[in-house]
């Protein structure tokens, strides 16, 4: 599934391949105007994909804000045709993969002075994008939105327990190395050191990354939270008209601060 003609204005049908941590890494690009107001870097999670239906209402908010958008088809996910085993992801190839998007997004997408770069995600998408934006040297990164986000690999793995004895063991079986990886990943010592304004998204009935989750990454990045929207009625891969509105404000709110 691809965003609307009227809403992508232009797709690139044959993707970038990048190297990715696996192989072949396919990135897509849209944009809505020749000349775009900045850019945003839009990375899914785990077993996700560029055109997932919670993920194109991220792409139309950044179209609409006639912003231009790299969303790569990260590695190790069974949604997409990048290469890499899904039984072999890890979070740390993840955010490599993600790195590598930027490095692109960067290079492609040659900005005007001023013109933003935002790095938004979705759950595991949105780690990387906070993790990468608080290493990125100062003024290379405008802004963040994190849409379900995954703030500790142990969190994670603490919410599939709260889910019964069944949920981890699906985990396991599916994922043998995750027990072992993600506890290595926690943006608690990193998300402190955020220097750009950060959005956050989350759905009231997210039970994987859960509005607790979302409260306690705005309190690690403090004053640079300039919004927290928990959307009713939505879980992890959010949907509706109030899902889609509440991305458009969190983008607002995000480059006005951006301007300030």
């Amino acid at each position: 599934m691809r965003p609307s003609p009227e809403a992508m204005g232009r797709f690139e049908a044959e993707p970038n391949i990048l190297r990715g941590s696996a192989g072949a890494m396919r990135v897509h690009r849209y944009r809505r105007h020749a000349a775009p107001a900045g850019t945003a870097l839009v990375a899914h999670g785990r077993n996700g994909a560029a055109d997932q239906p919670h993920m194109l209402p991220i792409i139309d908010a950044c179209l609409e804000r006639s912003l231009a958008v790299v969303a790569p088809d990260l590695c190790h996910s069974s949604a997409n045709d990048s290469d890499g085993d899904s039984a072999d992801f890890t979070i740390a190839a993840h955010l490599e993969d993600v790195r590598t998007a930027l490095a692109f997004a960067r290079e492609a997408e040659a900005l005007a002075p001023m013109a933003p770069l935002l790095l938004i995600g979705h759950s595991m998408g949105a780690y990387a994008a906070v993790r990468l934006a608080a290493e990125a040297p100062a003024g290379t990164i405008a802004g963040v939105l994190a849409v379900s986000p995954v703030v500790s690999g142990r969190a994670l793995i603490a919410a599939r327990r709260a889910m019964g004895p069944d949920a981890l063991a699906a985990l396991r079986a599916e994922l043998p190395g995750a027990l072992a990886e993600w506890p290595q990943h926690d943006l608690a010592p990193i998300a402190a050191g955020l220097a750009v304004p950060c959005a956050i998204v989350v759905g009231a009935d997210d039970t994987l990354t859960t509005p607790d989750d979302a409260q306690a990454l705005a309190a690690l990045v403090g004053a640079n939270c300039v919004s927290l929207d928990v959307v009713p009625g939505e879980h992890h891969c959010p949907l509706g008209k109030d899902y889609a509105r509440s991305l458009g404000a969190a983008l607002d709110r995000l480059l006005a601060a951006t301007e300030a």
